[in-house]
């Protein structure tokens, strides 16, 4: 099979997950878009009116323009690793729908690219429509929504690797929470999405640095707030996608060829 044949055949999966998101839109919009909002109403206003001003590499912010980039990458992680985690084992285990379209010219590897396409994408939306309000409040750069786009995709997508890949090696659906505990939330709580790394012991911030979202985070705050660019965020960034986007696919095609 061609190359073309393959992105056909990539898209293809891409319009079958499509499709069936038109059906709950509504209640995607109201789930996707309900914890960035109240993460921004809960930290942005209420620490926020503790916190007041930021000394931020040199400059001062509002703790508000600060959380909401985080907000981004808090979304980033959420939609991704969740999504994919819970709704890849599901079509994976319950509903066979990997296995069913196999059975057709579209081979599993292609499947499998379409699922991390389309969680990417999904991802993306939510992280982009929460962009899109900061740069309406004027908490963000006039072009962020535009910076920002290839970034969260790329984001997005690495997430939904690291879900892909523990949804493959889970022998049961309730195995997904023991990686959540163990690397999403302590992502989520020591990547800078409350506070500026500096405040944090050196070796500490070694160790989160270590961790993809930290190198989400710092990016999007460059891109959204004019944050000085930090340059290793681009190679950690490529090295975790890489990584996992080759592991996670390895481990699922190994489960399911058997």
């Amino acid at each position: 099979m061609n190359t073309l044949d393959s992105l056909w055949a990539i898209r293809c999966t891409w319009l079958r997950y499509f499709d069936v998101f038109r059906k709950s839109l509504f209640y995607y919009a109201i789930t996707s878009l309900a914890e960035p909002i109240l993460s921004l109403l809960a930290f942005g206003l209420g620490v926020g009116g503790l916190v007041g001003k930021l000394h931020v590499h040199g400059a001062e912010i509002s703790y508000r323009r600060f959380i909401f980039a985080g907000i981004v990458g808090q979304t980033v992680l959420f939609q991704g690793f969740f999504e994919t985690a819970y709704g890849s084992y599901i079509r994976m285990y319950y509903q066979k729908i990997f296995q069913s379209m196999a059975t057709t010219p579209i081979t599993l590897s292609e499947v499998l690219w379409g699922e991390l396409i389309w969680d990417a994408t999904r991802g993306a939306m939510a992280a982009s429509i929460v962009v899109l309000i900061g740069t309406i409040t004027g908490d963000f750069s006039r072009y962020s929504i535009l910076t920002t786009l290839p970034l969260v995709f790329i984001s997005t997508m690495l997430f939904s690797a690291l879900g892909l890949w523990v949804a493959a090696i889970s022998k049961t659906i309730e195995q997904i929470s023991y990686p959540q505990y163990l690397v999403v939330i302590p992502m989520f709580l020591f990547c800078g999405v409350f506070y500026p790394l500096e405040t944090l012991p050196h070796a500490l911030q070694l160790v989160a640095w270590a961790f993809p979202l930290t190198a989400v985070t710092s990016l999007v705050r460059t891109l959204t707030l004019g944050f000085p660019f930090q340059p290793q965020a681009v190679p950690i960034l490529v090295f975790w996608w890489v990584a996992l986007v080759y592991i996670s696919r390895r481990a699922m095609l190994r489960r399911l060829i058997k």
